[in-house]
């Protein structure tokens, strides 16, 4: 027994492994750093140019921030003030049901038609990649030039109302009229969104194997039923994924009805993002303009988790 006592205590770790374990140790924290620092200028163009402005409209909201108090040095916090005076002016729930509506139409038709070019484009014929990228055209060439081009379409004595002349069709001051401005906006939208949408989807169904349409067709399945059965459950991400960015690109829409229309005439075709415009610039109320702001960002949000639980389901 005393001899088992003397034996001493054999140690759990082997000789020289705390000594590998260490260089382990400082390559994994090499690594970690050499990852972190590839991320980091995404990192702080995020937070500097990203979050920091949300969260500085989010403050600037609670407060009476206009030219006179700015001057002064002192915004004083007015609490939910700017969002009650939003909401008790008539052109805020203009401007809010024409944004939702331009959205809803622009998307609508920018997928529908994005969507059936897509399966179109499937086949093989002359001059398919020549077309592809003339199709590109709408989506590449700069929004003022798009908004330009279409006011000229849409005015008076334009050619669209040339041509309805022509046919003896009654002319329409599409423009200036409360009932037309706002279509001829999203008209303009389709236009320049809808290359968007079937180059994304275009992509997918590339992805699609040719197997699986050849099978379908072999058991007797039709075009259609191929489409409904086969490519639009096979595109739910991509669908999900063009319906989230086309929300956000159309919710925030400003450069083109402004050049189009300016919200006009009568504030009849504002969306949010110019009414937070004239707000902001015209009547120099920088805090309501940053409430109406916050309410776009909500109203975005509110879509996207909207279109994920539909993908959920």
């Amino acid at each position: 027994m005393k001899q088992l006592e003397a034996i001493p205590e054999r140690s759990a770790t082997p000789p020289g492994a705390q000594n590998r374990e260490a260089p382990r140790r400082r390559a994994a924290w090499r690594t970690a750093l050499t990852s972190y620092s590839f991320i980091l200028p995404i990192a702080v163009f995020g937070v500097f140019l990203l979050v920091y402005p949300v969260l500085y409209s989010l403050a600037l909201s609670f407060r009476d921030a206009t030219v006179e108090t700015i001057v002064g040095g002192d915004m004083p916090f007015i609490g939910f003030s700017n969002y009650e005076q939003s909401l008790a002016d008539p052109t805020f729930w203009q401007a809010l049901q024409n944004t939702v509506v331009f959205t809803f139409c622009s998307i609508l038709f920018q997928f529908t038609i994005g969507f059936l070019l897509a399966i179109f484009f499937q086949n093989r014929f002359p001059l398919k990649n020549v077309l592809i990228a003339l199709l590109l055209i709408p989506w590449i060439i700069p929004v003022l030039t798009a908004a330009n081009t279409f006011k000229g379409l849409f005015n008076e004595v334009g050619p669209i109302n040339q041509i309805a002349h022509l046919l003896g069709l009654p002319t329409v001051p599409w423009l200036a009229s409360p009932g037309f401005a706002l279509v001829a906006t999203i008209v303009a939208n389709i236009w320049i969104g809808f290359p968007f949408n079937f180059i994304l989807l275009y992509s997918g169904v590339c992805n699609i194997p040719p197997e699986v349409y050849e099978a379908a067709r072999i058991d007797g399945a039709g075009y259609w039923r191929r489409v409904s059965h086969i490519t639009l459950p096979i595109l739910k991400p991509v669908t999900v994924a063009v319906l989230m960015l086309g929300t956000i690109y159309t919710v925030k829409v400003f450069d083109l009805v402004f050049i189009m229309t300016g919200g006009g005439p009568a504030n009849t075709s504002h969306l949010l993002s110019t009414y937070a415009y004239q707000i902001g610039f015209s009547i120099y109320n920088y805090g309501e303009a940053a409430a109406i702001a916050i309410v776009i960002i909500a109203l975005i949000l509110t879509l996207n988790l909207f279109q994920l639980f539909l993908k959920r389901r």
